[in-house]
């Protein structure tokens, strides 16, 4: 008998292994199929439009199957895309609760951290984004939502603290962002100055605003060599910015040869503003014909309504005669300008007749520009 007992152990062991393996494998589809019923269960009340319970079943199933965050990322993201920041908030919160690897868990912080923004939650959204200036992969995303915060907080000066971590990174968009909310702590603290403006203007090439403030300020300070330089710099980057800038460059003590030089080659490039500013200049130095002379060829070159009301202008110095005809025609000719806009985005297309440094519609920097800038209107 004990021989027989002896003999049979094995018997027993395999089958207690084999009854062990059948109870695990029992168990183990009992929780897929679990997961599976809430799955479904969380479905169906998004289907039948009962979000918050949709939610709140599928936020149970993050306790059993954290393999599906993308899911739930995804599922996150579309409320705040929907303006359904409370929903998107609980879901990220619950991720953020998780055990996840760091890559992972920051990327959710920063989603959170969107969420909040979204929200108004400007505080919370700032204290979740600030340590996420370490991560090299969302450095970049990370300080352009805090530049929005300070921007909504008004709070430039925390933009300026955070230069290093945005010299860090290869962004020119991130360097215009920068540029211009030092150009908005100076003006807040009431500290610009000739020599703030220049370090600002060469520390950040990429921006126009630190030269077109650089040369306003020295205007003002009767230094228009200055105020020259600054203007042509920007001109030589941006064309498009001559009607703003050359009304200015007119305040800059040229002679008038060097007027003259300076506007001509702009205007063989069919910039309308050199256009109009030289004909000005010939008919103040040479004579009213003599502008036409030039005019005339320009507008028949290229048909543009400034250019034609510029022609009208200098008919009725000719002729006090042209001049009582052509009045009326030049009154239709202002009232269709004065409804014309005068900047347009070059990101989004938004058109205004105010200047912006920031765009209104896309939220982009030094995007808005004069129309009047090539091509007129």
């Amino acid at each position: 008998m004990p021989e027989l007992l002896f003999l049979l152990l094995p018997v027993a062991a395999a089958y207690g292994w084999f009854m062990g393996r059948n109870s695990l494998k029992t168990k183990e589809l009992k929780g897929r199929a679990d997961v599976t019923r809430n799955l479904s269960s969380g479905l169906n009340f998004l289907l039948t439009d009962q979000e918050d319970k949709a939610i709140e079943q599928l936020l149970e199933l993050l306790d059993i199957e954290a393999a599906t965050i993308d899911t739930y990322l995804a599922l996150a993201n579309l409320f705040r895309r929907k303006g359904d920041w409370d929903k998107a908030i609980k879901i990220h919160e619950k991720l953020h609760q998780l055990k996840l690897p760091k890559s992972k868990a920051q990327q959710i912080q920063f989603e959170l951290a969107k969420d909040y923004f979204s929200a108004g939650l400007f505080d919370r959204a700032e204290y979740l984004l600030l340590p996420l200036t370490d991560n090299e992969l969302l450095r970049e995303a990370v300080l352009k939502q805090l530049f929005s915060i300070f921007l909504a907080t008004h709070e430039p000066q925390k933009a300026v603290a955070l230069q290093p971590a945005v010299e860090k990174t290869q962004s020119r968009s991130l360097r215009i962002m920068l540029a211009n909310m030092q150009i908005q702590h100076l003006e807040k603290s009431q500290q610009l100055d000739l020599n703030r403006l220049q370090q600002l203007a060469e520390h950040f090439p990429q921006a126009i605003r630190p030269r077109v403030a650089l040369a306003r300020q020295a205007l003002a300070e009767q230094q228009p060599a200055v105020a020259k330089a600054a203007i042509l710099s920007v001109l030589k980057q941006r064309v498009q910015w001559a009607a703003e800038l050359l009304p200015l460059l007119q305040q800059c003590q040229l002679d008038a040869t060097e007027w003259q030089q300076l506007l001509s080659p702009l205007a063989d490039k069919h910039n309308i503003s050199a256009c109009l500013l030289l004909t000005d200049h010939l008919a103040e130095h040479q004579s009213a014909a003599a502008a036409e002379q030039y005019l005339l060829p320009k507008l028949r070159q290229q048909p543009n309504i400034r250019l034609f009301q510029k022609l009208l202008q200098l008919r009725q110095q000719q002729s006090a005669l042209a001049a009582e005809a052509l009045i009326s025609v030049e009154e239709l000719v202002n009232a269709y300008l004065d409804s014309k806009a005068l900047y347009s985005c070059r990101s989004c297309g938004f058109k205004t007749r105010q200047p912006y440094w920031l765009c209104p519609s896309c939220q982009q920097w030094e995007t808005v520009e004069p129309i009047a800038g090539i091509d007129g209107r």
